[in-house]
This record gives C-alpha cells, sequence and structure tokens, in this order.
C-alpha cells in the first residue's frame, strides 16, 4: 500500500504549528530549545543533504546541523521493532529501501504524534511557570535616556520653584 504523501502546505503548516507551540512554552530554556530543535529537525529532514550540512544559526553544532527527527524515525531498531522488517535482516536497511515518498509520509506522521506531546508539555510548563529570567525582560528605553517624565521638570524629579514638599526643612522668610 502505496502512503499518502502530504503536500508542502501541510508540511508548511507543520512547521509553523512547531515553531507557534515551541514559542509558547513559559520557560526560556525550554522554549529556546525546542524551536532549535524544530528548525533542525525539519531543515534536516526535508532539504537536500548538502544544504543540511550547513550550519544553522540558530544551532549550537558549530560547522554542521546534527541530524534531528522525530523520535520514532532516527533510530532503525525502532523500524525493525515495528514489523515493517519481516524479513529479519538490519533494520538500517530496511530504513535505506524506503523511497523518498515513505520516508516523507513517516517523518510527517511521526511529526504530527511529537507535536501533540510537544502541545501537552507546553501547557503543562505553562501551569507551572516560574519567574521570567533577567535576559527575558526587555527595558523600556524612553529618549533621554529613560529618564521620564518626572525628569522634565526639574531634574530628578525635584520640582523648580514653588513651595518646599512637606517633610522638608521649613522655609526661611
Amino acid at each position: 500500500m502505496q502512503p499518502v504523501v502530504p503536500s508542502r502546505t501541510q508540511i508548511l503548516r507543520l512547521y509553523r504549528k512547531y515553531l507557534t507551540t515551541a514559542q509558547s512554552f513559559s520557560s526560556y530554556n525550554f522554549r529556546t530549545y525546542f524551536l532549535r530543535r524544530s528548525r533542525d529537525m525539519f531543515r534536516s529532514a526535508l532539504l537536500p543533504q548538502a544544504q543540511a550540512a550547513q550550519s544553522s544559526p540558530f544551532s549550537k553544532q558549530g560547522s554542521a546541523t546534527a541530524k534531528v527527527s522525530p523520535s520514532t524515525l532516527l533510530s532503525p531498531d525502532a523500524i525493525s521493532t515495528n514489523g515493517s522488517n519481516a524479513s529479519g535482516s538490519n533494520g538500517s536497511i530496511a530504513a535505506a529501501a524506503m523511497s523518498d515518498q515513505e520516508k516523507l509520509a513517516t517523518f510527517y506522521n511521526t511529526a504530527l504524534e511529537d507535536l501533540k506531546v510537544l502541545q501537552r508539555s507546553a501547557i503543562t510548563n505553562r501551569l507551572y511557570e516560574g519567574e521570567r529570567l533577567v535576559v527575558e525582560q526587555p527595558k523600556l528605553i524612553v529618549g533621554g535616556g529613560g529618564a521620564g517624565a518626572e525628569a522634565s521638570v526639574g531634574g530628578g524629579g525635584q520640582p523648580t520653584q514653588g513651595p518646599q514638599s512637606p517633610g522638608g526643612a521649613p522655609q526661611s522668610d
């Protein structure tokens, strides 16, 4: 039986869902890890080998993007234990014998399953959200060095004229 091959729009939609789900993690470390993992997974599985071997700007692998894919797609043992290798030969031979369309269909189906796991993980991560890290909190810089409206009156929030505020030294006459 011929596997149903996903269209280009289905794959792009799945990729966008992966990125959106990865972005929904409240933890900075999980969020950046799953964004990088998603990019690397789709890059290594869908791009030609020459392009996939180039370094990802988001990967920490250095000179080459590591081969990342959904959990059941990578392992030759998973292929042989799933029953697709009934002859008893090596699982990597069965994986090599798969056509590109079969590999793409397998990748798509396992990526859908992994997306469901990732979505459940993101929900759990948001339920037990911790404090934001220092690197996550953007500082709003307003013109004038961020001094704000109080500095525009006389600097440092001090009035330039008028009676002294209560609690200060009495005015001299």
